[in-house]
């Protein structure tokens, strides 16, 4: 009801509001003039967020970009703030900050912890784990000036073989900053969040420093959170011009975890946390750092080759009910990028050939939890090594002004291996180094096309295979076999999609893609009690012999009307009223499962809408409310048990800024959850315990000052 609601208020505006000239200079976001020539060499991170957006024109499958300004009025806190209107992409936070459930066409959706099933890249090469985990703690949205999403196919330009493809967060320089950049935000739950930054370019030289500081007392008991983040990079211009740029991060997060609840216990008090993630301390709490070393040199004008390494440390201390996990992790990668952007038989051409190395060690100890005595006997010590060896090349090549088609793929020979020095297996070798280890050895290719339908509209379509390694977590569960790691195979399918995406003059702007993905051997978590009555799960995965994602996702943006006060009686012009909705519909099945038939899998809505409607002046002055809405509640276990289903709900958020352009100084308003809806944000799928739920914020309020000198 209050969904239709909303949506009929929005009509209704359209309708009251629609007739009457447009002025061109309505800053309404647009896709550019989409560009088919193949004798440019693609931008490097330096480029503009213009250039990013042609450069988007040339993927035949779906891809978006997020611009800093879409960044800045947001709360940026994380990547759900800055990528809600994006179609296909799902994020659920867990317990009102970045660690989050996330998922693009049913990627992941074993988990609701970490990231698995897509790649994450920091300008344009790959950050986390060499075996696909990473951390979102370590993502810093303020020291970002744009993010480019690539659902499916679409990412194999950086060597991404994910079911879900890759988000790019383009990093600040010193030609994108200003001198001086503060920013401040706070709001309910005890959020406050703190961002210093600096840039300056100095002839061939750049540089740019970000700092920044968040906290959060949290929503629920027992979800307290701290992130402190630091980021500089440092580049130079030779005169023949190569460039030579030095990334360096540091991240230092802690938080409690406050857990999943029952029906009956988040019907109850949404508020409080699980009492067993209570009594047994649960939390989560790293050092993590990161620098990476790049050079891109052009040996022509039409071909440049890039170069990046880069190396990971992480600390690790996570307390769980079943386990105290203290891990430090080591990661390493290089990567080599040739690019050739010349003319071929007369025709637009361009070839990119990659050749990447990743490597990740892993110091494996785990310790009996003892509560509020702390850590207890020693259950785990092994080295865990993640590697992988991958090429993979794409040619785009116009046959004509108005077709492009692109073809390509990876090869990828992928290693994992674990390194037991604890388990007693009566050898008498007490420093014995038992080993298993398992590889695998794969090829997908790609194929798509771009057909300019006009000036400023594409259609496109693209078939294309994914491969995907289990990750060492998956492996060495507490719930698996232990020292089998050929006990699951790695996930296989095929994607097909279809697509358009364009403007209509200045009034619409759209991005709708329609795909299938046939899947063999994807993988699934089934949370099991390790024994009768335990107070907590542990997770245990397995494959699914064939599944099937279906779905379509739907963006579109429409201005409504110009002048509104003018056509108000109120006298003024140079403001617009517009619209824009972002829509995903998802049908995730088990394909004549032998347990579960052809059932749902669990852990997405059918349904996810996110609409909003939009007023701005040009005096500066902006208002959006708005809506999420998942109209239908969906499945958190195999068995599709009906009273387990999550409740549908609808939440109304309105935002609010101001820019005084002159001084650049900006504030920001957020009102979120405003009939405070009892809701479960994310999910944990297939527990026998019955914790399904991990409760999203109630009504919330924040605010922020930013100001740019220079």
């Amino acid at each position: 009801m209050a969904v239709s609601s909303t949506l009929a208020l929005f009509v209704a505006l359209a309708v009251a509001f629609g007739a009457g000239p447009v002025l061109a200079q309505t800053p309404i976001p647009t896709l550019p003039p989409a560009v088919v020539e193949g004798t440019r060499l693609p931008p490097e991170r330096t480029a503009t967020e213009q250039e990013a957006r042609e450069e988007i024109q040339r993927v035949p499958g779906a891809a978006t970009i997020i611009g800093e300004e879409q960044i800045r009025e947001s709360r940026a806190a994380n990547l759900k703030d800055v990528l809600d209107f994006t179609p296909g992409v799902l994020i659920r936070p867990r317990f009102g900050s970045d660690e989050s459930q996330i998922s693009i066409r049913g990627s992941g959706l074993r988990n609701n912890f970490h990231l698995r099933g897509l790649n994450v890249l920091i300008d344009g090469f790959p950050y986390g784990n060499a075996d696909g985990f990473s951390d979102f703690e370590s993502l810093e949205l303020l020291t970002t000036k744009r993010v480019e999403v690539y659902r499916g196919a679409s990412a194999l330009r950086f060597g991404g073989n994910t079911l879900g493809g890759a988000i790019n967060l383009v990093t600040k320089t010193g030609y994108d900053a200003s001198l001086l950049e503060v920013r401040s935000e706070a709001g309910t739950f005890g959020y406050l969040k703190n961002y210093l930054g600096t840039g300056q370019v100095y002839g061939p030289l750049d540089l740019y420093v970000g700092l920044s500081d968040t906290e959060l007392g949290g929503y629920r008991d027992h979800a307290d959170q701290v992130r402190r983040r630091a980021y500089g990079t440092l580049g130079y211009r030779l005169s023949g011009g190569t460039t030579l740029r030095f990334d360096l991060g540091y991240t230092s997060s802690s938080e409690r975890l406050p857990g999943a609840l029952t029906r009956q216990e988040i019907d109850r008090d949404p508020t409080k946390a699980s009492p067993t993630s209570q009594a047994f301390r649960e939390a989560r709490n790293y050092d993590y750092t990161r620098g990476t070393f790049t050079v891109r040199t052009p040996l022509t004008d039409s071909q440049t080759v890039e170069w990046a390494t880069q190396l990971n440390y992480q600390d690790l201390d996570h307390p769980l009910a079943f386990a105290i996990i203290d891990d430090t992790t080591y990661s390493w990668s290089s990567e080599v990028r040739w690019i050739l952007a010349a003319p071929l038989a007369g025709h637009g051409n361009r070839v990119t050939v990659g050749l990447q190395y990743f490597g990740t060690r892993q110091n494996d100890a785990q310790f009996a939890n003892l509560q509020r005595l702390g850590r207890g006997a020693q259950l785990r010590d092994q080295i865990n090594i993640a590697t992988n060896v991958g090429a993979y090349a794409e040619e785009q090549f116009d046959v004509t002004p108005a077709v492009t088609v692109v073809v390509g793929g990876r090869g990828q020979y992928a290693v994992r291996t674990v390194r037991d020095r604890f388990l007693d297996d009566g050898i008498n070798d007490v420093d014995r180094n038992d080993s298993d280890s398992v590889d695998f050895l794969s090829f997908s290719p790609k194929a798509g096309i771009i057909w300019k339908v006009g000036p400023d509209a594409q259609v496109y379509a693209n078939a294309s295979h994914a491969y995907e390694p289990p990750l060492l977590l998956e492996l060495t569960a507490p719930g698996q076999l232990q020292g089998n790691l050929g006990q699951l195979a790695a996930q296989k399918a095929w994607q097909f999609e279809v697509g358009t995406r364009g403007t209509w003059g200045p009034r619409v702007a759209w991005d709708v893609a329609v795909y299938d993905i046939e899947l063999w051997d994807e993988i699934q978590n089934v949370n099991v009690q390790p024994f009768v009555g335990a107070p907590f799960t542990i997770p245990r995965f397995r494959n699914i012999d064939r599944s099937r994602h279906t779905g379509a996702e739907v963006g579109v943006d429409v201005l409504l009307v110009e002048d509104v006060a003018r056509r108000l009686g109120l006298g003024t012009t140079g403001d617009a009223l517009r619209a824009r909705a972002a829509y995903t519909w998802s049908r995730f099945k088990f394909v004549d499962d032998v347990n579960f038939g052809d059932n749902d899998l669990p852990g997405a809505p059918r349904h996810f809408l996110r609409a909003e409607l939009r007023y701005d002046h040009r005096s500066g002055v902006w208002l959006a409310p708005g809506l999420e809405a998942v109209p239908t509640g969906y499945h958190v276990n195999s068995e599709n048990i009906s009273r387990d289903r999550t409740d549908p709900y609808a939440l109304f958020n309105v935002r609010a800024g101001y820019d005084y352009k002159p001084w650049q100084l900006g504030v920001f308003f957020e009102a979120r959850n405003l009939t405070d809806v009892t809701y479960a944000s994310s999910v944990v799928v297939d527990a026998s315990n019955q914790r399904f739920f991990e409760p999203g914020d109630g009504r919330a309020f924040y605010g922020g000052l930013e100001w740019r000198w220079r």
